[in-house]
C-alpha cells in the first residue's frame, strides 16, 4: 500500500511541472509560458518568476496602454539575459601627445568644444563634453564638463539611466592638454508592459581622456 501510494505521488508531482523552452516552467493549467502576455494583473508574478523582486518596481507614468505595445513572458527574459550580461566595472583611458603644427590664424583666443564617446562594445556608451578656453597655441582652462548616455540596443524593453556621476576637466602640461576624469554609475532598466520600470544591472564607467591640442582643433598661431 505505502509503495503505490509513493507511486501515485510522483505521478502526481511529474503531472504538475512542465518544461518550456527558454527555461520556461508553467503549472498543469497553463497559467504562464514563454507566450503569456505581461499585464498588470500579472506583473508581480512574471517579476518573481524571472527572479527579480515586485517591490524594486517602479512606475512610470510615460507607459500607457497606447505607448508600449503588448510583450510575452518570453521577450522579457530575452532582454533579462541581454541586460545580465553588461559588465560590473569599466575602465578606459586614451591619451595623445602629439601637438599642433603652427600655423597663421585670425582666430588665437577662443572657445572650443571638445567631445569624446567611450566605446564599451556592449549595450551602451557615454558621450562626453568639456568646454576649453584657449589662446595661443595653448589651452587656458577647461569648464562645464557633462556626460550622457547612449541606448545602443533596438529592444524598446531595455533603457538606461545616469544613477551618478562625477565629472571634471583641467588644463595640464603647460596649457598643451585638457585632462578629464570621469566616474560614472549607469542603471540599467527592464521595462514591464504598461506596469513600469525595474532595475536590473548597475554598472561603473571609470573614464580617463586628454585632448591635445591637435585633437581640439585649436589654431597653431605664430
Amino acid at each position: 500500500m505505502l509503495k503505490r501510494i509513493l507511486t501515485l505521488c510522483i505521478a502526481l508531482c511529474l503531472s504538475i511541472v512542465v518544461t518550456l523552452p527558454l527555461g520556461l516552467t508553467v503549472s498543469a493549467n497553463g497559467s504562464l509560458s514563454s507566450d503569456t502576455v505581461v499585464t498588470k494583473e500579472n506583473a508581480d508574478q512574471i517579476m518573481e518568476y524571472l527572479g527579480l523582486d515586485p517591490s524594486n518596481l517602479i512606475s512610470s507614468d510615460t507607459i500607457s496602454d497606447d505607448s508600449v505595445e503588448p510583450v510575452t513572458l518570453g521577450e522579457l527574459q530575452q532582454a533579462l539575459v541581454q541586460l545580465e550580461q553588461s559588465p560590473k566595472e569599466v575602465i578606459t583611458t586614451e591619451n595623445f601627445n602629439s601637438l599642433a603644427t603652427q600655423t597663421n590664424s585670425n582666430f588665437c583666443t577662443g572657445l572650443k568644444m571638445l567631445y569624446y564617446t567611450t566605446n564599451l562594445g556592449g549595450s551602451f556608451d557615454l558621450s562626453y563634453e568639456v568646454a576649453a578656453n584657449y589662446s595661443w597655441n595653448k589651452y587656458t582652462s577647461a569648464n562645464n564638463a557633462t556626460v550622457s548616455v547612449n541606448n545602443n540596443t533596438d529592444n524598446p524593453l531595455i533603457s538606461f539611466t545616469i544613477a551618478s556621476k562625477d565629472v571634471g576637466a583641467k588644463v595640464i602640461s603647460n596649457g598643451e592638454k585638457v585632462e578629464m576624469k570621469a566616474t560614472v554609475k549607469v542603471d540599467s532598466w527592464l521595462t514591464l508592459f504598461n506596469t513600469g520600470l525595474v532595475k536590473v544591472t548597475t554598472t561603473t564607467v571609470n573614464t580617463t581622456k586628454e585632448w591635445n591640442t591637435t585633437q581640439g582643433g585649436i589654431p597653431g598661431c605664430i
